[in-house]
């Protein structure tokens, strides 16, 4: 298997381009598969540079409907120029909203004004997917839409939603809209990718908002047996405490973690905390990093 970063926060690479995103494409077997899109069309010109033909890419899956995951999927879309399967869950087009502040700090184009349960205006942000479903699928997206586990290809296995049993997830800035209904987003639609290779299985993730531990608990469900684990992807811990990662790192410690790259939202801090504990065994993500199995 080989794994590119073609979108994520930090890059060291001459020429090539961060953005607050994620894309990765997985090279395994006989499948180019695109997981996730970043928020922009950057994706082209740093797979153009890296030396990527993204037409080969033969599925495209979505971990969430946040637009640092989806906002570069039109430009790809026409890049292609052809019908292609993109996974995702049913919530991928849900209205997603940011909590941003007060109103009179606000003044973006983004922002939108939003009455509460109370009858109390707040201001927030779209953060969702980009474009109605319509509008991708002019452009050749045939959108497969999944809540349950499903293997995609020999040994690719799509997530489905994940359970919040193991590690509770709750975060009160992201909210949904929908029917007149202002609430909590359950974030539902996370969903994340496991590969079983020869003797590790590969967890990939787009932003955990679902939890780590949620994720690895279903990908062990999924796939029992495997004694080596390695996590590539975003882990949502740049707003979470000290308490909060120090808890969730104990836990990580009790799984025989081969390989550990967090990306994206995992947070420099974070980062750090992992490299102290992980060691040689944890890698800083960044654009144009190949990793090969």
């Amino acid at each position: 298997m080989k794994i590119s970063i073609l979108v994520d926060n930090f890059v060291d690479v001459p020429k090539l381009k961060a953005e607050h995103g994620l894309s990765i494409l997985i090279e395994f077997e006989d499948e180019n598969i695109l997981f996730d899109c970043g928020q922009s069309d950057i994706v082209l010109g740093n797979a153009e540079i890296m030396g990527i033909d993204l037409n080969k890419i033969t599925k495209i899956i979505l971990s969430h409907g946040h637009y640092d995951h989806t906002g570069g999927l039109l430009s790809i879309l026409k890049h292609l120029n052809k019908e292609i399967d993109v996974y995702a869950h049913p919530s991928i087009f849900s209205e997603k909203f940011s909590r941003c502040g007060d109103f009179h700090k606000a003044g973006a184009d983004s922002i939108s004004v939003i009455s509460n349960i109370s009858g109390t205006e707040r201001v927030d942000r779209y953060i969702g997917i980009p474009e109605k479903r319509a509008i991708y699928e002019q452009v050749g997206a045939r959108f497969l839409l999944i809540s349950e586990p499903e293997e995609i290809s020999r040994n690719i296995f799509f997530s489905g939603q994940i359970s919040k049993i193991d590690e509770e997830i709750s975060d009160d800035n992201l909210y949904t809209w929908a029917n007149g209904i202002y609430t909590i987003d359950p974030l539902q639609d996370d969903i994340s990718v496991f590969i079983k290779l020869q003797e590790t299985l590969a967890v990939i993730t787009g932003c955990a908002h679902s939890g780590i531990l949620n994720i690895l608990g279903r990908a062990i469900e999924l796939n029992p047996g495997f004694k080596k684990i390695a996590i590539i992807g975003g882990l949502h811990f740049s707003k979470k405490d000290d308490l909060y990662i120090d808890n969730i790192i104990s836990e990580l410690k009790k799984y025989s973690i081969e390989l550990f790259v967090p990306m994206h939202c995992t947070g420099v801090d974070s980062y750090v905390k992992l490299k102290n504990e992980f060691g040689c065994k944890c890698l800083a993500g960044a654009v144009g990093k190949v990793l090969k199995f």
